[in-house]
This record gives structure tokens, sequence and C-alpha cells, in this order.
């Protein structure tokens, strides 16, 4: 029986004890791996009312990358908009945004993944929040807009539907794979980019992501 040894060390060829296969690992000529670990699947809850006047570009929403290993693939971004304050001939302004370079990222609350395969756990580098005055993002470079949706202030009733259509970036459907946050860096809800917030403009909706090794 021949046994295949590697080259550049003493590790063999392991042969896998249930298919009797030989075990490859697929690289693309950079070296990364086309299927990697996946080490967490969940869905990030996104719940936004605005409680106070907030300047534009406040960060009310994010899910940052914590982990120096692991690499965040976010799949799709599903949101509305509502608006529960006094009517205002005004309009509310929400944009998506990729981040690099966040050191710090604190203030509001930690939101609690939903986990889609409970043997994963929420996942080392996952850590989404929520804060509608705004959270902090030491050291951070924003990209251009993702996305951005404006909706109308108008006073809910039993005649005005005071709720935006549904807005979904599907990012498996652009074609070019998911949208990726390596270490410090972050997916996040802003608003404006030119419009304030006022009490009760509000976003809901849910992030789907995967974290995957390096």
């Amino acid at each position: 029986m021949a046994v295949i040894k590697s080259g550049a060390s003493s590790d063999q060829w392991t042969v896998d004890p249930t298919s009797k296969a030989g075990r490859v690992s697929l690289y693309d000529l950079a070296g990364n791996a086309l299927f990697p670990s996946e080490l967490a699947r969940g869905v990030a809850n996104v719940l936004v009312r605005q409680t106070a006047t907030t300047a534009a570009g406040a960060a009310v929403w994010g899910l940052r990358n914590s982990s120096a290993t692991r690499t965040i693939n976010i799949l799709r971004i599903l949101f509305q908009m509502s608006f529960d304050g006094t009517g205002a001939a005004t309009l509310m302004r929400y944009e998506w945004v990729k981040g690099t370079g966040v050191t710090t990222f604190s203030g509001g609350v930690a939101v609690t993944s939903a986990i889609l395969k409970t043997s994963l756990g929420q996942g080392a580098g996952v850590d989404p929040r929520v804060l509608d005055t705004g959270l902090t993002t030491t050291g951070l470079v924003a990209g251009g807009s993702i996305y951005t949706a404006s909706h109308g202030r108008m006073t809910p009733s039993a005649t005005v539907n005071a709720c935006s259509g549904q807005h979904i970036l599907d990012f498996s459907e652009i074609g070019m794979g998911p949208l990726e946050l390596a270490q410090n860096e972050i997916l996040l809800l802003r608003n404006g980019p030119t419009n304030g917030s006022v009490i009760g403009d509000s976003v809901f909706g849910a992030v789907t992501f995967i974290e995957k090794l390096n």
C-alpha cells in the first residue's frame, strides 16, 4: 500500500474513515479556501425606533466582525420602515454601508442572533448592536452607500398605512457572492446621509449571515 507524503512537511494524506476516499481541500490561486468550514449560521434582528432627534449619519444598528481568524458573509438584508410620531411633510431616510477599521464598537445593547444551526452557536466574531441615538464606531472608514431608502412621516390611523414596502438586498442574487466582513469590518444602518431622525422614525428587518474560517 502506497503512502502519499507532503513534500513540504511530514504530513501524510488522510483517508476518510467513512467514504474511504482521500481528503482534499480546494483553494484558488491566491490560496483562499473555496469551501471554508462553516462556524455559525444565523439571523440578526433589526429593530430600531428613534426616541430622540438624532443628527444625520448616526449609526443606529451594526454588525461587526471582531475575529482575526474568521470571515462573516452577509447573505441577505431585509427591512421595512415605519413611523409612529407626529406627522410632518418630511422624509426619513436610512442607508446601509460597509465600513473598515472599527477598533471599538460599543454602546446600546447587543443583539442576540437567531441560530439557524444549533450546534454551531452564535459565532465568535459576530457582534451586532443597536442604539437609536448612535453607536460608537471608533476608527470607522465608511464606504459608499450600498442602498438608501426613504419613507414619509405619516401618522398611522385606521385609514393611513405608516409602513413602507419591504426592501430586500439579496447578495447571492447579485452574482458577485456575499458581502464579506473581515476583522474590524462592519455592516451599518445609518440615518441620513443628509436627513436627521426624529421621534417615531423606525426600521425593522433581519440580516442573514454565515461565519467561516478565513
